[in-house]
């Protein structure tokens, strides 16, 4: 019962394979998202309060969008070609 136990974490620890470690990957492709959606958040209210303008939150809200679905897409090349 508990080799059985073993050989499935083993199983589970060989799936995850990349070019560039998949869990290094993981945090860094959090943490660019996180910045990225702390700067487009601060943007969107300095637009609110009339400090900068309405044109800069959509390109704000628009590079944010960009750079998610790069690191997503960034994240599951890695995990599943690598």
């Amino acid at each position: 019962m508990e080799n059985e136990k073993k050989e499935q974490v083993v199983r589970i620890k060989q799936e995850l394979k990349g070019v560039i470690e998949p869990k290094l990957v993981r945090i860094i492709s959090f943490t660019v998202i996180t910045v990225s959606l702390v700067a487009c958040t601060v943007l969107c209210i300095l637009a609110i309060w009339k400090f900068t303008e309405s044109d800069a939150v959509w390109r704000a809200i628009a590079t944010f969008i960009v750079v998610s679905v790069a690191t997503g897409i960034f994240t599951f090349v890695n995990e599943k070609l690598g």
